[in-house]
């Protein structure tokens, strides 16, 4: 029973270690991703407003699919819940920040973007698994 309960321990641990350095290379990711495309959009010069908006929530879903495949990748298994566990806390940080930074807030937006974020943690994480399970 020990044994069983400190080989759980270890499970958890390692998964909230995956989705922990995941996360990490998610934000940095999408950081990367955000600051290429503002030196785009400044580059343009003239950009809709809707566009901009689009494209920010694009570029979270990529942001939150790399963060799922990693996350996926370092854990080697069960690959669907830690990429939605990824993206959901992705989601909540760019969430919580964005508050933080602008009181603005749109319930549009909000359910958008987390459904798109969890969608692609969750995706990003099967297709880590899938690659993991295929070389074998």
């Amino acid at each position: 029973m020990r044994k069983r309960r400190k080989a759980e321990r270890g499970e958890w641990s390692a998964a909230v270690r995956a989705i922990a350095i995941g996360l990490l290379f998610g934000v940095l990711f999408t950081a990367f991703l955000m600051a290429a495309a503002a030196y785009g959009f400044n580059a343009m010069r003239k950009i809709p407003h809707a566009a901009v908006a689009v494209t920010v929530v694009l570029l979270s879903a990529i942001g939150s699919f790399a963060s799922g495949f990693s996350s996926a990748r370092l854990l080697k298994q069960r690959g669907l819940p830690v990429g939605m566990a990824a993206g959901l806390l992705l989601f909540l940080l760019f969430t919580g920040s964005g508050i933080a930074m602008y009181s603005l807030f749109s319930w549009g937006g909000f359910f958008t973007r987390f459904a798109v974020m969890l969608l692609g943690g969750a995706l990003g994480g099967y297709a880590g698994f899938n690659t993991i399970r295929k070389k074998r």
